[in-house]
């Protein structure tokens, strides 16, 4: 046992990051699209429970300018017409119709796969500003914006604890080998039901109802 093995939730410290949980990359039939829209109650179901528990819930959404004059390289990586639909204003942009957003969570644009490099987003003074020093991560692409964003966290020293089935990728083995890289050196990787059963003792601690 190591000792991140013993990371806590701390209702004070602790803030819930969903991660670019946009069309485009929940359409199964897009090139980059995932599985994740099957987690999407899961995920609403937690941002609840943060909610009832004063844990502030963000939302980060990957967009860019739709001239891509503030895309960088990720012209030379990703097809144009992907980049396109990930456009402020496209509807391949918005977040996934099926998440419960409420008026009191966070919205976060970046536009590199890591929400905390210098001027991608800003992630890292939001969280500063609620003094969070930890977060729970939920979302897609495990490895891509999931995996870059939790391995900055950490090296900037934050908690990081990765939901990982309410993550997805492009494919099972892809996902497995992620989630394995992330649990040996950059996270406590948990499950949705390890999570919840965490929430729930602190609720009861707190004296606030969950189901």
């Amino acid at each position: 046992m190591v000792p991140k093995d013993n990371w806590k939730i701390d209702l004070n410290k602790t803030a819930l990051v969903v991660i670019d949980m946009q069309n485009v990359f929940l359409d199964p039939d897009a090139q980059h699209g995932t599985t994740g829209r099957q987690f999407v109650p899961k995920l609403n179901e937690l941002s609840d429970i943060c909610r009832k528990l004063g844990i502030p819930v963000v939302y980060v959404r990957h967009t860019m300018r739709p001239d891509l004059l503030d895309v960088g390289l990720l012209k030379d990586i990703r097809p144009r017409e992907e980049l396109d639909e990930n456009t402020e204003g496209r509807e391949g942009a918005e977040l996934d119709e099926g998440l419960k957003v409420d008026e009191s969570d966070l919205m976060v644009p970046k536009i590199r796969y890591s929400g905390f490099i210098p001027g991608s987003s800003g992630l890292g003074p939001l969280l500063l500003g609620l003094g969070r020093d930890s977060f729970m991560v939920c979302g897609v692409l495990t490895d891509v914006c999931v995996l870059t964003t939790t391995a900055d966290a950490m090296m900037l020293g934050y908690k990081v604890f990765v939901v990982s089935d309410l993550t997805a990728t492009l494919s099972d083995e892809r996902q497995r080998a992620t989630l394995e890289v992330l649990d040996a050196q950059y996270a406590k990787v948990m499950t949705f039901d390890e999570v919840k059963k965490e929430l729930k003792e602190l609720a009861t601690t707190a004296k606030v109802f969950i189901e």
